[in-house]
């Protein structure tokens, strides 16, 4: 047996305990899901249905051809001008020619693609994908600046810079159901409340905070006078429920990535603030030539890692949720949990568990492209 085989043979044994326990608890129950998500699979499996649980949650199968078209159209605008502004063309008429493929591939896929679906789909699924867009939104941008802020402040400090560090990291380890508890006590519609009280140090009125479905936006256009607002407002903006768990993931996950960030700036060589210095560079210099493109490796990954994570979340939900709130606050994993706890209904409950699957995966490739180009390497 040549050396190369043995190698192989050592290389294979020694993955083998990883790729048993991947296998097990990780390929088996995704295919496991894909099986039951085929069937009418109430408490117990019943007769196959093939696709008719997935046309039920995304909707008619004849809107998938528009939806998919105004895709492949955006992404073919985008391949455009790249290639055109390697020809030497005028600006002028790359953006026209871009613009227009982009546009039309934006009406095709919205207006005669996505809005068929959703018309014709599962209305929880598709509220569950809009309370889960407003949550990320409302959540990443500020987690990350603000974490990026903190870290920055404490890059600059030498004393107490490990209590810092673990004064912001208590959060993130604290248990996730004890913290969300303490939060729903905090937000409790009760006029002695801890948010209530400092509500009234604005002068503004007691709020419903986590029982209330209506958008923040409405709330804040009814406090200044405002009682007949467009009806779109409570569609567009999140609920004051879904805002005050947005600000309860934001103090949980801004100690988390304040500590990554904090390593990666640890890692930046010395070398080159001291030659900033020399060429008197100011501070916001430093800090937008230096410091950003040096740790964006580092603010890449958690921009991953919290999109990933938005989409997923379920605990501090569940908990903070309200009978008040509606419907206002059930992201997609809480929607999928409705559909086998409530209505024991697993093989649906399975097919809207592998279209958020979908989403999660389009998403993460998605920004991956946009963003993995933006990120500097150092080289």
């Amino acid at each position: 047996m040549s050396t190369r085989s043995r190698e192989q043979q050592l290389a294979w044994g020694l993955l083998a305990p990883a790729l048993v326990v991947l296998g097990a608890f990780g390929l088996f129950p995704i295919g496991y899901a894909l099986y039951v998500s085929l069937h009418r699979w109430r408490i117990k499996k019943e007769a196959a249905i093939g696709l008719d649980h997935y046309v039920r949650a995304v909707g008619d199968a004849q809107y998938l051809l528009p939806l998919v078209a105004g895709v492949g159209l955006v992404w073919m605008a985008c391949r455009l001008r790249a290639a055109l502004s390697g020809r030497g063309l005028r600006p002028r008429y790359v953006y026209i020619a871009w613009s227009a493929v982009a546009l039309l591939g934006l009406w095709l896929g919205v207006t005669q693609g996505l809005a068929g679906l959703v018309e014709t789909g599962d209305p929880a699924l598709y509220n569950g994908f809009k309370v889960t867009f407003f949550y990320a939104v409302g959540t990443i941008p500020f987690q990350l600046s603000l974490a990026t802020g903190l870290a920055y402040l404490l890059f600059k400090i030498t004393r107490a810079r490990g209590a810092f560090r673990t004064l912001f990291f208590l959060p993130y380890v604290t248990p996730i159901i004890a913290s969300a508890v303490v939060f729903r006590t905090i937000f409790s519609p009760h006029p002695s409340s801890l948010a209530n009280r400092f509500w009234r140090v604005w002068g503004l009125e007691n709020q419903r905070w986590l029982y209330e479905s209506k958008s923040a936006v409405a709330l804040l256009l009814e406090g200044a006078g405002f009682a007949a607002y467009p009806a779109w407002v409570d569609s567009v903006f999140p609920s004051l429920a879904l805002t005050s768990i947005i600000l309860y993931n934001i103090w949980v996950y801004v100690g988390y990535d304040t500590v990554i960030l904090l390593a990666g700036l640890s890692a930046i060589p010395k070398q080159y603030y001291e030659a900033a210095e020399m060429d008197g560079a100011g501070a916001w210099q430093v800090f937008r030539h230096i410091t950003l493109p040096l740790v964006s490796p580092t603010l890449f990954f958690l921009s991953m890692v919290a999109v990933i994570g938005t989409f997923k979340a379920f605990n501090h939900v569940y908990i903070l949720r309200t009978p008040g709130a509606r419907d206002s606050v059930d992201v997609l994993s809480i929607a999928i949990f409705d559909q086998v706890f409530e209505y024991h209904n697993a093989g649906y409950a399975s097919a809207m568990a592998f279209v958020l699957f979908v989403a999660i995966l389009a998403l993460t490739l998605l920004q991956n492209r946009a963003l993995g180009r933006r990120v500097f390497y150092g080289d």
